[in-house]
């Protein structure tokens, strides 16, 4: 049985989602669930618990901010890291008022 602690990793990029999974996998005791949209992300999410979260704000079919606050609405209570490339204020305050 492993000892390894679960992550859901959203991202559309593969390559930078496979970068990420490799990253937390070699630096910690993580198992990596991998979702490349918003529909994928609230499947794995129901799927057990997580030890956090790290979520795209651009997603394809929406947008990664919404769907943290769906996943806190829905009881979700574990760290969300929002990853993004916006880095004004609002954009820190809207992630942070969706529950990242």
């Amino acid at each position: 049985m492993s000892n390894a602690k679960r992550v859901l990793l959203v991202d559309d990029d593969a390559m930078l989602r496979a970068s990420l999974a490799e990253q937390l996998t070699l630096d910690g005791p993580y198992t990596v669930v991998e979702a490349g949209d918003c529909a994928g992300a609230r499947l794995k999410a129901e799927d057990g618990l997580y030890e956090f979260m790290i979520l795209d704000v651009g997603l394809p079919d929406g947008d990664g901010r919404v769907l943290c606050r769906e996943l806190r609405d829905s009881g979700i209570t574990c760290p969300i890291v929002l990853l993004t490339a916006a880095d004004t204020d609002e954009d820190t305050v809207e992630g942070l008022g969706a529950g990242a």
